[in-house]
């Protein structure tokens, strides 16, 4: 076990070959949430730490996990992130967690959306900055993941979206401009929230604009995965 935050336990694992993390609340009765970091993220992001501290205190547990780089100085295809993430989804029905939520940033927001559309066993979902495509992508080694994006236009697989969603942005993106959240919130069916955090960037690196963002997805994964 290592200590990641005042009052928080988190057990260091690998499901899969990827690294994990585990931070299980003391009871399992109100389910797990599974963070997915973003393209150049990782789960060591504060975003990801303070959730899982945030989730512990309201006794949800959460589990997140470093994706999968690619070979030859080549980024991991979706195909081959979407993988991954069934695969720590997996682990989790494995321990026994019956409700099960998602969160994700950025390329992470994109997955959970995304696998939300192609199975039914999520209670709730929360996506941060996320693009409703990749084709903004910039950077040496992109390119196969730009191309095996294609496939899974999250445009229109939103619309078979099966869990409550939560949509949160900040209005200071950078990198993924705001209106790519209101697009993705006009075509996801219902129950449906749009958020924005004023003044936040594409990481929410401003703490007092993270908190706003990490207090308003717990309150909502809470509310969705509580029996």
């Amino acid at each position: 076990m290592e200590s990641e935050g005042e009052g928080m336990q988190g057990e260091e694992m690998e499901i899969g070959g990827l690294q994990a993390i585990f931070c299980p609340a003391k009871s399992s009765r109100k389910g797990c949430v599974i963070m997915c970091h973003g393209l150049f993220g990782s789960m060591h992001s504060p975003k990801y730490v303070e959730l899982a501290e945030e989730l512990q205190r309201r006794g949800l547990s959460s589990l997140r996990f470093n994706q999968r780089r690619g070979e030859g100085g080549k980024e991991a295809t979706l195909t081959q992130r979407m993988e991954d993430l069934r695969r720590v989804v997996d682990f989790a029905h494995s321990l026994g967690y019956k409700r099960i939520g998602l969160m994700g940033s950025s390329l992470g927001g994109y997955m959970v959306l995304l696998l939300s559309s192609l199975y039914r066993d999520f209670q709730a979902l929360a996506a941060w900055a996320t693009p409703y495509n990749l084709e903004g992508l910039r950077g040496e080694g992109l390119e196969e993941l730009i191309e095996d994006s294609r496939k899974y236009p999250l445009i229109e697989y939103i619309q078979g979206v099966k869990a409550p969603l939560l949509l949160l942005h900040g209005t200071e993106d950078e990198l993924v401009p705001s209106h790519h959240s209101l697009v993705l919130f006009e075509r996801a069916p219902p129950p449906k929230v749009l958020m924005w955090v004023e003044g936040a960037d594409h990481r929410f690196t401003q703490p007092e604009r993270r908190r706003i963002a990490v207090e308003v997805t717990a309150e909502w994964l809470e509310r969705r995965l509580s029996p």
